[in-house]
């Protein structure tokens, strides 16, 4: 499965599980920070969004494969999730592009990309969810 030129780790089931419920908190977070009003409180939603989809890949693809990616390169996680489920890997492509102005700009996310983000995180927990449940 995996490309000579991506760095992974192999895990279990179990590993596939923790990191569906550390996504799952991340995600009862960000719509928590959702609720508050105003530019900054935008970043930090966003920005847990992308922490929430990160882990969701990580439960898809241990769960699939039973590795995931564990390089730096978060777009090349979510190549990795694509070539797994296609649609979750584009949602957390859409994430990944969010980061850098979320977590290191010092501009504002927009409440449209906010909106996007909780949509984005949203499908790969329940997708996470659905698929380490019973496992």
């Amino acid at each position: 499965m995996t490309p000579t030129n991506q760095k992974t780790r192999p895990g279990g089931r179990g590993e596939a599980r923790n990191r569906r419920d550390i996504a799952a908190k991340y995600l009862e977070a960000g719509e928590l920070a959702a609720t508050e009003e105003g530019p900054a409180a935008n970043n930090v939603v966003v920005g847990i969004c992308v922490l929430a989809g990160i882990a969701a890949g990580d439960a898809l693809c241990l769960t699939s494969v039973g590795e995931r990616y564990a390089g730096q390169d978060h777009a090349e996680a979510a190549a990795f999730l694509r070539r797994i489920d296609p649609a979750r890997g584009r949602d957390l492509a859409a994430l990944v592009r969010l980061k850098p102005i979320a977590h290191y700009g010092t501009g504002f996310v927009k409440d449209a990309e906010r909106t996007r983000a909780l949509r984005a995180a949203r499908a790969l927990v329940e997708s996470a969810t659905e698929r380490t449940t019973g496992s």
